[in-house]
């Protein structure tokens, strides 16, 4: 989750009546409020990329009526870049959609007209980026996971309110690419993908159907066998689309940002020496500073956290636990308990599905076996 960064005008008073002209676009004129002093702005919550949902919260009893008797009176409309959100009128809640790919979002609560008008504004969010891995491939915002049998059947997972939904086969022949990623929606649809890389170097492009099915395969790369490991971070230099990072077997790191389309952008190193790490792991903003991020586990069991900036670079590395080479898998494919913030698992070495809970903060927040018999899948992401 994130509380937005970008600060806009705060607190402002305004005249009754402009207040009145921009408020009856958006809902019918409220009973008269009035506030006996400036409220705290109202704060927005959520992932800021396509699909997830923002929520915004305030204090109602900041508010009181015009003859101090009556209950709180106050009303939401949003803004995309500062303009009139004409097509999202509801709230506290607001769904992310491709019209807002690129662009800041920040809620506005309107109060206590016609005794004094007064608006107040919430910090912009970063800017939205394209749909990320922790949405899933149904469209729904979820946690899902998608296994790989040795068979070469794709499997998934649903996830959704703590509980798991039916497994459903959704690919077979599988068992074609060494390595299989998704990069959450690289071709700019609005639904998440996944990417196989071949044993001739050749990555390819199963693009997303939003219900958990896939079109194509499309060729978006050659070469790429040259990589020991190919990661999806999301937006790694917040430019509105999803990248991928790549290792190469000096241990350079390469970010290869996607343009939108399905193809990319040009490649830079952005570390080096990560061939000492044997699990690279892309939870997505682990520490709530609104960048995605990597963990890392090296050859002690220590988890590392690398911070990303924001801008394709980092902001340097903690450690944030220990003994994690007793896991023979480890990966982050969103909140699995959907309390807002981003999580990892984990496969140990009897086949135990673990769920390590993330606090938003870049720590835990509690560890739970969430599944038996998960060993025996070649792939988890």
């Amino acid at each position: 989750m994130f509380a937005s960064s970008r600060p806009t005008s705060g607190v402002r008073r305004a005249i009754a009546g402009a207040v009145a002209a921009i408020f009856a676009a958006v809902v019918l004129a409220p009973t008269p409020a009035m506030a006996n002093m400036d409220p705290e702005p109202p704060v927005i919550t959520g992932a800021p990329y396509v699909g997830s949902t923002l929520t915004v919260s305030w204090d109602p009893m900041a508010y009181k009526g015009c003859a101090q008797a009556s209950g709180p009176d106050t009303r939401i409309y949003w803004t995309r870049d500062g303009e009139l959100a004409a097509d999202h009128t509801t709230w506290p809640h607001y769904l992310l959609g491709e019209e807002d790919r690129g662009k800041t979002i920040a809620a506005h609560l309107v109060a206590n007209h016609p005794c004094e008008g007064m608006e107040v504004a919430s910090e912009e969010s970063a800017p939205i980026s394209a749909s990320n891995r922790p949405n899933g491939f149904t469209s729904r915002g979820a946690f899902e996971l998608l296994a790989r049998r040795t068979d070469g059947a794709l499997v998934m997972y649903p996830r959704v309110f703590n509980s798991w939904e039916p497994a459903r086969t959704v690919g077979a022949g599988w068992n074609i690419f060494p390595t299989v990623l998704s990069p959450g929606d690289f071709d700019g649809d609005g639904s998440n993908d996944v990417l196989g890389r071949d044993s001739a170097g050749g990555l390819y492009l199963y693009s997303g159907d939003g219900s958990g099915g896939w079109n194509g395969p499309r060729k978006v790369g050659t070469g790429w066998n040259i990589f020991t490991s190919l990661v999806a971070p999301g937006d790694f230099n917040s430019d509105g689309t999803n990248d991928i990072l790549a290792r190469d077997s000096g241990g350079l790191l390469y970010l290869y940002p996607g343009d939108g389309e399905g193809g990319w952008l040009p490649r830079s190193v952005v570390g080096q020496g990560w061939n000492a790490l044997n699990a690279i792991v892309t939870p997505g903003d682990f520490d709530g500073d609104t960048n995605v991020d990597v963990l890392a586990r090296d050859a002690s069991g220590y988890l590392r956290l690398y911070s990303g900036n924001g801008t394709g670079g980092w902001n340097g590395m903690t450690i944030v636990g220990q003994g994690w080479n007793g896991m023979s898998k480890i990966g982050s494919a969103g909140d699995i308990n959907a309390d807002g913030s981003l999580d990892v698992f984990a496969v140990d070495g009897s086949g135990q599905l673990r769920a390590y809970y993330g606090n938003g903060n870049a720590g835990w927040a509690g560890a739970e076996v969430v599944g038996w018999g998960w060993g025996g899948f070649t792939d988890l992401f």
